[in-house]
Formats: structure tokens, C-alpha cells, sequence
């Protein structure tokens, strides 16, 4: 298995992981800083040695991003946070709603910028307050493509694929909204 193979899997496996989670444990992984890793973090650094275990700073990120993006309450009847056809730039933008006709984006144009240009810690602030924002965006039951908020803190590098789809979603709505005015 490759090695983007292995953390894709990981994220998925994490997510799910985390949907069964009881409240308290959840909230714990929120909270969670790298000095002071909650509980469920190190089970699943002991589940996926190669992946979490190895990479274990970068990993606290994503799953605090990830718990953040959990829906809070009751696990049971708790919808998948993981939808591999609805990209994390688009949810960005629409806020996680797939029926969003614009106009303004939820994560502004200079805040998305902001985000793809930083590095190191402050990238992984941005990434949180991010996730923040669309935690309270988003509707309950949509889910969002979480491997690219993973490769997001792995490779920042790589966050042409955010922006892509950022901007797509964006595009897409601007298209739309001009139809509508010209009928």
C-alpha cells in the first residue's frame, strides 16, 4: 500500500472512529493540544502505527479538525462525516450545503488565501478556524471529503486541490445566479 493509500485510509478509518465516540471523548479530542493528546487519540496512533503513530504533532491537528467537524450529541443515529463527493474547498465555500446558490462564500476569498498561503502552525490555526466556522455552517447530515483536510496539515503544499475546488463551487454558483437574473 502506498503511502497516500495508507493516510487516506487512516483519515476514513478516523472519522468513522470518531462518529462512535460518546460526547465526552469528543469533546476531549476538541480540546485536544500536542502536549496534552487525549485518550482516543492514542488508541488510534496504536491502530494506525504507520500513518497516526508516525506522524503523531500533524495528526493531533486532524483529528481536532475532524472532531470539531464531528456532529455533537448522542452517537447513535450521528451521520457520517465523510462524503467523498463533496470536496472540503466546495464545503468551504458553500458551508457544507450542497443546495447553496451564493452569493458570498462562507470562508471569504482573502481567508481562503490566507489559509493556502500559510505554513506551520499558523496554517493549522487557520485550518481549525476554519473547520470551526464550517462545524456551524454546515447541515446536519452533510458531510465533506476529509482525506484533503489531512493532506491539508500532511502537505500544505498541495492545497491547489482546495482551491480548485473552492473556486468551482464559487463558479458554479455565480453561473447560476446569472441565469437567474436574466430570465
Amino acid at each position: 500500500m502506498s503511502d497516500a493509500d495508507a493516510v487516506n485510509k487512516a483519515a476514513i478509518a478516523a472519522v468513522r472512529e470518531l462518529g462512535r465516540l460518546d460526547p465526552g471523548a469528543l469533546a476531549d479530542l476538541r480540546r485536544m493540544q500536542a502536549e496534552s493528546a487525549a485518550p482516543a487519540f492514542w488508541r488510534l496512533a496504536a491502530r494506525h502505527p504507520d500513518t497516526i503513530g508516525a506522524r503523531q504533532e500533524a495528526w493531533i491537528v486532524i483529528l481536532r479538525i475532524f472532531a470539531i467537524l464531528t456532529p455533537k450529541g448522542a452517537a447513535e443515529g450521528r451521520p457520517a462525516l465523510h462524503d467523498a463527493a463533496r470536496p472540503f474547498g466546495a464545503a468551504l465555500c458553500d458551508g457544507g450545503d450542497p443546495g447553496w446558490t451564493g452569493p458570498s462564500p462562507i470562508l471569504s476569498e482573502r481567508r481562503l488565501a490566507q489559509l493556502l498561503n500559510a505554513r506551520g502552525e499558523t496554517r493549522n490555526v487557520l485550518l481549525t478556524r476554519a473547520a470551526r466556522a464550517l462545524a456551524t455552517s454546515r447541515p446536519p447530515g452533510a458531510g465533506l471529503d476529509v482525506r484533503t483536510i489531512a493532506w491539508a496539515v500532511l502537505a500544505p503544499k498541495g492545497a491547489a486541490k482546495i482551491a480548485e475546488t473552492y473556486y468551482r463551487r464559487l463558479d458554479h454558483a455565480e453561473a447560476g445566479n446569472k441565469e437567474d437574473t436574466s430570465a
